[in-house]
């Protein structure tokens, strides 16, 4: 019988976190680190950097991805002809936050394009 894809393989451990991981984990935001790279750094999902966050009571950073520099870089190459996921790409997001940025920027967005 072929295993279904839909269906996960891999079941992962739930990684708990010592208090002094913990401790680092906050120290290392509270420096500048991501979210995401303490997630990656300790083996553990973003949510669950969170909510360590959430009750060492760490003040959150507002995600910024589409900074006025970068819609007016965004609505550039999308003239030149890129495609919102393609610049998405060049950004490290997704092409739907390009998409909405550029809309809200008031660009006359192109029909997609069928894969």
């Amino acid at each position: 019988m072929t295993p279904d894809p839909a269906v996960a393989t891999e079941v992962r451990e739930c990684r708990m976190l010592s208090a002094d991981e913990v401790a680092e984990l906050v120290e290392a935001y509270r420096r500048g680190a991501t979210e995401l790279s303490l997630a990656r750094k300790f083996g553990v999902h973003r949510q669950t950097v969170d909510r360590h966050l959430e009750r060492a009571g760490v003040a959150k950073r507002p995600v910024v991805k589409m900074t006025p520099a970068r819609v007016e870089q965004a609505i550039e190459l999308y003239e030149q002809g890129l495609s919102t996921n393609q610049i998405g790409k060049k950004f490290g997001i997704s092409g739907s936050t390009v998409w909405k940025a550029l809309k809200r920027a008031g660009i006359q967005m192109r029909a997609p394009v069928a894969r």
